[in-house]
C-alpha cells in the first residue's frame, strides 16, 4: 500500500499568521452533542454549557470535560470535590443558550437533587444525567480537562440536542435506541429552582 503526502493549504498551528477564527470553524465540523456543567446546589448552584464532553472510561465509568480557564466554571471545578453533567435534549435549546450568557426571559430550569451527594444538582428532562467525583484535573492548552468517575447517571428515550458548525440540530426520535447495557460513558451562572429528587441508579 502507498501512502501519499496530504497537502495542506492551511499555516501550522505554529506559524505567526495561524488563522485561529478558521481553526474554530474546522473543529466546528465535528458535530457534538450539548451539556450543562453544573456545580454547587441553592444559592451556590453554577452552571455553564459546555460540547467538550467524553466518555474516559468503561472500568472504572470515567467523563471527561474539558473547561477555558477564563471561565467562572474553570474555578469551580479546581476547588470542587464532584459535579454534575446534564446532556441535553433537543427540546432543551434554551437552556443550551441560557447557560452559554443569552439569558431567556421565559425559562425557569429546574434542577434535580442527586440523593446522598449534596453539592450536585442537574437538569430535568435531559437526554442523560451524570453525577462525578473529580479524580484528575490536566492543563490542556487554555482549557483543562477535568476527570471524574461517575458517581450515579440516569438516561431517558428523549433525543439529543446537537450542535454543529455553529447551529443547532437534533436527530429523529425514532433513531433513538437504549443499549441493552447502558453506560455511564462559554459560561452564564445560574441559580436553578430546585426540584424531585433524582434517585440513584443501580443499572
Amino acid at each position: 500500500m502507498q501512502a501519499h503526502a496530504l497537502r495542506l493549504d492551511e499555516p501550522r498551528a505554529a506559524d505567526a499568521d495561524f488563522d485561529e477564527r478558521r481553526f474554530r470553524h474546522a473543529l466546528g465540523r465535528f458535530a457534538t452533542g450539548v451539556v450543562v456543567i453544573s456545580t454547587g446546589s441553592g444559592e451556590r448552584l453554577h452552571a455553564m454549557t459546555a460540547n467538550a464532553f467524553m466518555s474516559g472510561s468503561l472500568r472504572p465509568p470515567l467523563i471527561v470535560v474539558s473547561v477555558g480557564q477564563h471561565a467562572r466554571m474553570h474555578e469551580r471545578l479546581m476547588a470542587c470535590a464532584v459535579f454534575g453533567v446534564s446532556v441535553l435534549s433537543d427540546a432543551q435549546e434554551a437552556h443550551s443558550r441560557h447557560f452559554a450568557g443569552e439569558p431567556q426571559s421565559r425559562l425557569a430550569p429546574r434542577f434535580a437533587g442527586v440523593d446522598g451527594l449534596a453539592d450536585v444538582v442537574l437538569l430535568e428532562h435531559a437526554a442523560a444525567r451524570f453525577a462525578a467525583r473529580v479524580v484528575d484535573r490536566h492543563p490542556c492548552g487554555d482549557h483543562t480537562l477535568f476527570v471524574g468517575e461517575v458517581l450515579v447517571f440516569s438516561l431517558d428515550e428523549h433525543a439529543p440536542l446537537i450542535f454543529f458548525g455553529g447551529r443547532y440540530g437534533s436527530v429523529a426520535g425514532s433513531q433513538i435506541a437504549t443499549p441493552a447495557h447502558a453506560l455511564p460513558p462559554s459560561a452564564h451562572c445560574e441559580q436553578g429552582e430546585p426540584g424531585p429528587s433524582f434517585a440513584r441508579s443501580h443499572e
